[in-house]
């Protein structure tokens, strides 16, 4: 009997080793996985979203000068539990890049270590499948940048709360699969705290995946609504929080005084209207979708988990189409439900970098010429590479199967995977460089004008930047205009007041009253067409300072700072305010 218990005893132990050296090895991958992924994307601060995160961040909503600023004063509704905990954190942790890319770095790698988990649902469990699947995962063409036809954030250059959500989705998939319920409800909750549209996207595929499992009986109704209601005991508090945020805001649930949908045609219509969105878009998400389906598919019965999810996701996405055509209501709108495109995106790189990862191994040599050139087109990021990897497996499918493949294919095998390793993705990497260093350089140029505001001008003073100009594709230039007129950064480095810009019209789905003075003074900025205009619509509204893009290197000679590209102007409205703080300053000195 003793012998039993000891034997029982160790083999406990063993199984417990075993799990944690799994994960061990897991995290391991995904860390290493995510500094290639990074090194991949490359990482901005203070860029596009930034624009709502920094303002938080620097606390600037309890600075006086902004005491009537509407836009400011907005951001204390932003309730995502990422940006509730960071409020403020700059009086604490001066260094904000650096702590915007270790958290970055962190989203990526959770971001990993839920992809590998999902994997090892397909049988993606051996060291080598690990590091090969997570490897090609990095250099997916569809999990870089934004989801098709929603524009959904998945591997992307600058940290947001929302990708964090990609790696709590992929791990709450991961454990509704595995019969955890509890675990499953518990991290939609964690997902809620930190993204509560995306919390939303997980219910329907969570739901069929628990119907899946039902069906197949490998758990019964009671266990899933006791495991559910217990995850539920955790996943409550999580919410309570953001909601608390949600109904903190005194205009939440106030009817907009203006058309809503008209609103999101100006701003960004790409997360709600399908109608907004251009035709190629639509091809893409569908070749994305027909994809990730059949690498599904190929892992039969031992992927229906995942398949239901998949299914789920789909749906989600088909209710959001049809939704801003039942209902103009700005609560269900701002769900953004053609972003749950993500989770789609997710799944199907999910799927083809496992079937790759299947495929390449030696005991599937028949099929390893295909997987190599899957994994090329994959690298690509168009219709066509979709295209081309639908055809490779109606191919396979059709004709491939297991065995001894004549040496001449593991050659060309061997020959497209080095053209990926070596050309493909290298020159993929060497063009998010050249696109980074566009926002890293405009970001360094408005750095240096926040400084110089910060110490030159009043705390009240008040500045017009730049429009976004016409974008010409053909003109790198264009492209860094376009980088250089978006000031993300200069109100959290200056601590000084803008206008307006485009991308704070987003705040008026926080609160609606906004709305006026922003599409108002956007409209009136957008009207004017020269320096000497822009000087004297700045006076007539008591703006003090103007920054404007230089033309030329001559141009700013009248100029009271300038960087390489970006010259500051004073308007008469600021001399006032400039000789008020000259006064107190000598009267503070007597």
């Amino acid at each position: 009997m003793a012998d039993i218990d000891l034997a029982s005893e160790m083999a406990c132990r063993n199984r417990a080793d075993g799990i944690t050296n799994s994960w061990v090895e897991t995290i391991s991958v995904a860390v290493i996985a995510s500094a290639v992924s990074v090194l991949h994307t490359g990482f901005v601060f203070g860029i596009i979203n930034n624009q709502y995160h920094l303002p938080i961040v620097a606390g600037l909503y309890n600075e006086p000068q902004y005491h009537d600023d509407a836009f400011i004063q907005s951001l204390r509704y932003f309730a995502s539990g990422v940006w509730l905990v960071l409020s403020g954190i700059e009086k604490h942790f001066d260094n904000i890049p650096l702590l915007f890319f270790i958290l970055f770095f962190l989203s990526r790698v959770l971001c990993f270590v839920g992809f590998l988990c999902c994997a090892s649902l397909l049988g993606i469990t051996e060291r080598r499948d690990k590091i090969v699947f997570s490897l090609i995962v990095c250099f997916v063409g569809l999990l870089n940048g934004y989801s098709y036809a929603g524009t959904g954030g998945l591997f992307i250059n600058y940290f947001t709360h929302s990708e964090i959500a990609n790696g709590t989705a992929l791990l709450a998939i991961y454990l509704a699969a595995r019969g955890r319920f509890a675990a499953a409800a518990a991290m939609v909750g964690v997902t809620f705290f930190i993204n509560a549209f995306f919390a939303v996207w997980l219910v329907l595929p969570l739901i069929l995946i628990g119907i899946s499992l039902l069906l197949q009986r490998k758990v019964t109704v009671r266990e899933f609504l006791l495991r559910t209601l217990a995850g539920l005991v955790l996943c409550v508090p999580l919410a309570a929080v953001v909601l608390y945020g949600f109904f903190s805001n005194p205009e939440f649930g106030s009817p907009p005084v203006f058309d809503y949908a008209t609103f999101l045609r100006q701003y960004f219509p790409g997360h709600v209207l399908i109608d907004s969105t251009q035709m190629g878009d639509l091809l893409a998400l569908l070749g994305v979708t027909i994809v990730g389906a059949a690498g599904l598919l190929w892992f039969g019965r031992s992927a229906t988990p995942l398949q239901a999810a998949y299914l789920g996701a789909i749906l989600v996405y088909v209710i959001g189409i049809g939704v801003p055509f039942v209902t103009a209501s700005p609560v269900v709108l701002n769900l953004h439900l053609l972003r749950s495109g993500t989770v789609i995106h997710l799944l199907a790189g999910l799927a083809m970098a496992a079937l790759a990862t299947d495929w390449l191994r030696r005991d599937k040599e028949g099929t390893f010429l295909p997987a190599c050139l899957i994994v090329l087109f994959l690298s690509f990021d168009d219709l066509a590479s979709l295209a081309s990897v639908l055809l490779i497996l109606a191919f396979v499918f059709l004709k491939v199967g297991p065995g001894l493949a004549p040496a001449y294919q593991r050659t060309m095998g061997y020959l497209v995977l080095a053209t990926a390793v070596i050309a493909v993705w290298p020159l993929s990497t060497w063009y998010n460089v050249k696109f980074n260093r566009l926002y890293t350089d405009a970001v360094e140029e408005w750095t240096d004008v926040g400084n110089w505001a910060r110490n030159a001008t009043p705390s009240t003073s008040m500045f017009l930047v730049p429009n976004t100009p016409k974008f010409d594709p053909a003109s790198e230039s264009s492209a860094a205009d376009i980088a250089l007129s978006r000031a993300v950064v200069f109100e959290f480095v200056s601590h000084r007041r803008i206008w307006v810009d485009f991308r704070r019209g987003g705040s008026s789905a926080l609160t609606p009253s906004y709305y006026r003075t922003w599409r108002s003074r956007l409209t009136e900025v957008e009207g004017l067409n020269s320096l000497a205009e822009r000087m004297a619509y700045a006076s007539r509204n008591g703006i003090g300072y103007i920054v404007d893009i230089c033309q030329s290197p001559e141009e700013g000679g009248g100029a009271l700072y300038r960087t390489k590209r970006l010259c500051v102007y004073s308007t008469e409205a600021s001399r006032p305010s400039m000789r008020k703080d000259a006064s107190a300053a000598v009267r503070s000195s007597g």
